[in-house]
């Protein structure tokens, strides 16, 4: 990158999430590219897929800034204090945070949470206060890793002034002390992941010792990648996706509900948390009873994690109520397109599934109004509303 400090909403909704993620690259990186992995996969992405109630944001900055840091031409703090500001602008804070970053990023977290905590903004104390956990992919913590990361991916950058600012200023173990006591201080929980390969084939560039910011209940764990590659998990069943996944489950689980100022008024979505009158059959007798049993063990799944975000947002907050809304959207293009003239008229199988993925999957998936949906959350949604006694799949 070449342009000044960005900040950029990527996917999520911001009206109806109940907390935010903020990627930070590293040293050489960019806002996408750093998170897409080899296949062209945005993980950052996949976990608003999996994790409803997500805003996913990244952060960026020049590429060429830590050079120029390594050889006292820029002030780090000046930066995080600018990447402080920027957030605090885009409504950063107003909710719990999690913030994900990658190597010399995590020096820029560290400051940026540093700045918050000492100043007198409110808006910037609220930023820090509502940091509630903080994940390192292969941030040094130590000045000998520094001075690796800067020969080996910024060769140009003068040595000696890698090595000063490595083993003489104190600078990473002054930074890493404040983080550690101001972490320990707000409940502040940290996450760090190290590399196990060599980069470009010549140095493990960030080792075990390194990558632990030394915070009492944080223990490293080892990823089987390099220095570049460590933040780029390459599914959604690789050890980093699900490590990351389980640590912001386990902050969305103490994320407060934000409760609408009238929920009674009768104007908002109908309320899908309990089963309707009609047609009490379980899922699987509905299924049973249309001939379509060998769906069942998928179906099950799918409605299970469905409902287990649905009533984890709680009544009545800006998230279920989206939830309400897309359940609403999905029950009435069933019975419209699918139920009335395909499946009561005895159509085929494929003619019923074509049915369902052009006029009920594809038109939620591509419209913006229902933030990001994807196939897999569609029929999560259409299987709750089954199991939910409000839709059926064999004829009247």
């Amino acid at each position: 990158m070449s342009i000044g400090l960005q900040f950029t909403h990527k996917c999520g909704d911001k009206n109806g999430a109940v907390l935010d993620i903020v990627f930070i690259h590293g040293i050489t990186g960019d806002p996408d590219e750093t998170w897409t992995n080899n296949a062209g996969g945005f993980w950052p992405c996949w976990l608003a897929d999996d994790l409803p109630g997500l805003c996913i944001h990244t952060a960026g900055y020049p590429s060429s800034f830590f050079a120029k840091w390594a050889k006292k031409e820029m002030n780090i703090h000046e930066r995080a204090s600018s990447l402080a500001e920027h957030m605090v602008a885009h409504g950063i804070g107003k909710r719990p945070l999690v913030i994900i970053c990658h190597s010399l990023g995590g020096l820029l977290a560290k400051e940026m949470f540093r700045a918050c905590c000492e100043a007198q903004d409110e808006d910037w104390i609220a930023l820090g206060d509502q940091l509630k956990l903080v994940v390192f992919f292969a941030t040094p913590h130590k000045g000998a890793a520094l001075a690796a990361i800067m020969n080996t991916l910024i060769p140009r950058t003068s040595s000696p002034s890698v090595e000063a600012l490595s083993n003489d200023t104190g600078y990473l173990t002054n930074l890493n002390s404040g983080y550690r006591d101001l972490a320990a201080k707000k409940g502040l929980t940290t996450v760090a992941y190290y590399e196990k390969y060599k980069t470009k084939n010549v140095a493990l560039v960030v080792s075990e010792d390194s990558a632990d910011p030394g915070n009492t209940k944080t223990r490293p764990v080892a990823l089987d990648a390099d220095h570049i590659e460590i933040c780029k998990p390459g599914a959604k069943d690789s050890p980093a996706y699900l490590s990351v996944s389980r640590h912001i489950g386990k902050v969305l689980e103490g994320c407060p509900t934000l409760e609408e100022d009238d929920p009674d008024d009768g104007l908002g979505p109908y309320d899908y948390s309990k089963p309707a009158e009609h047609d009490r059959r379980t899922l699987q007798e509905k299924l049973i009873d249309a001939g379509r049993e060998y769906e069942y063990a998928t179906a099950n799944s799918l409605q299970n994690r469905f409902a287990r975000t649905y009533y984890r947002l709680g009544l009545f907050t800006e998230a279920k109520t989206r939830h309400d809304t897309i359940l609403s959207v999905v029950e009435q293009r069933f019975l419209t397109h699918v139920y009335g003239p395909k499946i009561c008229a005895g159509a085929p199988e494929s003619e019923i599934a074509a049915a369902l993925q052009e006029h009920v999957i594809d038109p939620l998936c591509t419209s913006a109004q229902y933030g990001r949906l994807t196939n897999s959350t569609v029929l999560q949604a259409l299987y709750y509303l089954t199991e939910q006694c409000h839709i059926q799949w064999d004829k009247p």
